[in-house]
C-alpha cells in the first residue's frame, strides 16, 4: 500500500510510460491476436488497460478527461488506442497530483464493494496495469511485434 504521494506518483508515472510503450508498439492486425477464442484479444487487453486507467481514478473520486470502466467497443486503431491511454493517463496523473496527499492516502475508499484504503487501492491500480500489460507483452510476441525493454532489456533490444 502506498503511505506517499510522492511514492505512488513516480512508480505511477514510470508504470505508465512502459505501457505507453507497449501501446506504442501495436499495429492494427495485431489487435486480433488471441492465446484462444475464449480469451481475449491483444486489442481487448490493450482497451481493458485504457479504461482501467480512468476507472480506477473514479473510484478515488479524481476528476480527469478520458476512458472510463464502460462497455465501450475498443477503437479498431492500435494507434486511437495508444491515442487515448496518453490523454486518459495525463489527466490521471494531472488530478492525482492535485488530489492526493500523504494523509488522505488512508482515508477509505470503496473498490466493487470493498472498502480498502485509498494507498490500497492505488497499488491495485498499478499492479493490474503491470498484469495485463505481461499479458499483451506475450501477444505481442506471437504478433511478431516488437517488445520493449520493461524492467530490463527485452531481445528484441539488445
Amino acid at each position: 500500500m502506498y503511505t506517499s504521494k510522492a511514492a505512488f506518483i513516480e512508480e505511477y508515472e514510470r508504470e505508465g510510460q512502459l505501457t505507453l510503450n507497449c501501446l506504442r508498439e501495436l499495429t492494427d492486425d495485431s489487435l486480433e491476436q488471441a492465446v484462444s477464442e475464449q480469451d481475449r484479444t491483444l486489442g481487448e487487453i490493450a482497451w481493458h488497460i485504457t479504461q482501467s486507467v480512468g476507472g480506477f481514478a473514479s473510484l478515488t473520486g479524481e476528476s480527469f478527461e478520458g476512458a472510463r470502466f464502460t462497455p465501450d467497443s475498443a477503437p479498431d486503431s492500435a494507434e486511437e488506442i495508444a491515442d487515448i491511454y496518453e490523454k486518459t493517463y495525463k489527466s490521471v496523473v494531472a488530478s492525482y497530483q492535485n488530489s492526493l496527499s500523504d494523509d488522505n492516502l488512508s482515508d477509505e475508499v470503496d473498490m466493487f464493494g470493498t472498502k480498502m484504503q485509498k494507498g490500497a487501492l492505488l497499488q491495485a491500480a498499478n499492479l493490474h496495469q503491470v498484469h495485463h500489460r505481461g499479458q499483451m507483452t506475450v501477444l505481442m510476441r506471437q504478433a511478431g511485434l516488437h517488445v520493449p525493454s520493461i524492467y530490463g532489456p527485452s531481445r528484441d533490444d539488445k
